[in-house]
């Protein structure tokens, strides 16, 4: 089967037009193809593109199909990745290029918390009770506020997860969770007063918030640019300042955006925009809004750029480009806890772009 054979087919069993004999072509082929290539592909690489696609193609398959024909279209997926806006292109069997010089592993840099006037490195210090604090750290990248016995201040505490870190999550002393994922700073009161009218300040980057609702003391965070609301609510804040805007995605609950002198309430599934004075609503992808969450990177329809700064905040890398870069767009779900080059093999079998690393510099190479 050729490539453009194989996009057209499988375009007809994305929009639903395809036949039953078509799609037991792409099966048949897909068994021939596998036979011919036993060992250049693994299972771990075939599932994790197969729950990519099997997503993207179950809008075409009827309730009626029983499960073993789920079986053997995931298993069909398990050979292709997305790319182009809404086209499917067959993975390269070839050898990936390897990325020249060391390979690069996630969670290189040190989480820091800053809390009464100190400096603390969080991933250097054992867990249980930080020295002259009210702050306790737990397994699994925890810190926990417990209310101050003392007469109320107005403190804050800064943490900050830099480029390369591992996510953490705080609880705060109203009980409210928010996970900052990489790159990300964030500040917020050691605790609250009775009215909750102190700020939660994400200073950039990414958290996941789940907040302890209190109809009469509504819970604030700030972002460059916009303050949400909470009206009892779990919801996910990005604010990169490299990325081209800001979403704030509604997973559960509902919250209240102000922005660009607009104010919008979102309802779950739902997300708002800020793109410089514009605010916008929209329906969300709240799988790929928290892949993150779930040590995944998503991408549904990303550019290479909108990829690689998800990378370089991630690995701390810089990333340079040469030669015209693609401008095909990729999908899929990839763990991220794997070194960047396990990443970069397969992002080039979509043989539209490749990948040097030196040092810490990974280039983006056209084809």
């Amino acid at each position: 089967m050729q490539e453009q054979e194989l996009k057209d087919l499988l375009s007809r069993i994305h929009n639903g037009t395809a036949t039953d004999a078509e799609k037991a072509l792409l099966e048949n082929w897909y068994l021939q193809h596998r036979e011919e290539h036993p060992a250049d592909y693994s299972l771990e690489e075939r599932l994790e593109d197969a729950a990519a696609v099997w997503a993207r193609l179950q809008p075409a398959i009827t309730p009626q199909q029983p499960g073993r024909h789920w079986q053997r279209m995931a298993a069909a997926a398990a050979v292709l990745i997305v790319l182009g806006a809404g086209a499917w292109l067959l993975l390269n069997r070839k050898t990936a290029t390897r990325p020249a010089g060391h390979d690069l592993a996630p969670f290189t840099a040190a989480a820091i918390l800053k809390s009464g006037g100190k400096t603390i490195l969080l991933d250097s210090i054992a867990n249980g009770q930080i020295a002259r604090t009210n702050v306790t750290k737990s397994p699994g990248e925890q810190l926990a506020y417990a209310p101050a016995n003392a007469t109320y201040t107005n403190v804050y505490d800064t943490i900050q997860i830099p480029a390369g870190g591992r996510p953490y999550t705080v609880t705060l002393t109203d009980g409210t969770k928010i996970t900052l994922n990489a790159a990300t700073t964030l500040r917020y009161p050691v605790s609250f007063s009775k009215n909750r009218k102190e700020e939660v300040e994400l200073i950039n980057g990414e958290i996941y918030a789940e907040v302890v609702h209190n109809a009469a003391a509504p819970l604030q965070i700030r972002t460059p640019g916009q303050i949400i609301t909470d009206i009892g609510t779990a919801f996910n804040i990005t604010a990169y300042p490299d990325d081209p805007d800001s979403r704030t995605t509604l997973i559960e609950g509902a919250i209240k955006v102000s922005a660009a002198g607009k104010e919008t309430q979102l309802s779950p599934g739902n997300q708002a925009i800020l793109k410089g004075n514009s605010l916008t609503t929209a329906s969300a992808n709240v799988a790929q809004a928290t892949a993150w969450k779930e040590g995944l990177f998503g991408f549904n329809g990303e550019s290479i750029g909108a990829v690689m700064r998800q990378l370089a905040r991630w690995y701390n890398i810089e990333v340079t480009y040469e030669g015209t870069i693609t401008n095909e767009v990729f999908y899929g779900r990839v763990a991220r806890t794997r070194n960047i080059s396990e990443v970069l093999r397969i992002l080039e079998r979509s043989n539209k772009v490749y990948f040097k690393i030196e040092g810490k510099n990974v280039t983006v190479l056209s084809k």
